[in-house]
């Protein structure tokens, strides 16, 4: 067996356990999430004291980046509604910027066959804006999405070594 469809399975495995685990699933990705702030508020602070002899505007702006990146941390780890509604603003940008891309596109003077492509992204945008309402509605549906995406992702790698989603 080949490395990618090992990759794949260790995916299509992953994937259901987040869907039939997706309250541990949803809490574990908010504590990655809040954690990985938190190192990188801490990151910010020690450098910024790094810079205090070289440029104290600098140094003070790596502080205060630092100290908003620890809070935000803190109150990230184990928030399961903040955490949604920041993966709900997340899909509500890339559904706006892929609907405006799609209506771009539609209005450009290339070639037909992008026209097609234009389509794909208002539809795709459309989606990910109601990805971005379930989101908001309930953090729970992080993991379904998650799991749905790596369910498909690790069947496309299992059978053509390509990444599908992501």
């Amino acid at each position: 067996m080949q490395n990618r469809q090992i990759v794949g399975i260790i995916a299509v495995i992953l994937g259901i356990l987040v869907m039939v685990f997706p309250y541990v699933s949803t809490m574990l990705m908010s504590f990655l999430a809040g954690f990985s702030l938190l190192i990188l508020g801490l990151y910010f602070i020690i450098g910024g004291a790094d810079l205090w002899s070289f440029s104290k505007g600098i140094s003070a702006t790596y502080i205060i980046l630092g100290i908003i990146g620890f809070i935000f941390g803190i109150i990230l780890i184990g928030n399961l509604n903040l955490f949604g509604d920041l993966i709900g603003l997340y899909f509500y940008i890339i559904g706006i910027m892929l609907i405006i891309a799609g209506i771009l596109s539609l209005f450009a003077r290339v070639h037909p066959i992008t026209k097609g492509s234009a389509i794909v992204m208002l539809i795709l945008g459309i989606i990910t804006i109601i990805l971005g309402v379930f989101s908001m509605a309930s953090p729970l549906y992080v993991a379904i999405i998650l799991g749905v995406a790596l369910i498909v992702d690790g069947i496309a790698i299992y059978l053509n070594g390509d990444e599908f989603i992501g």
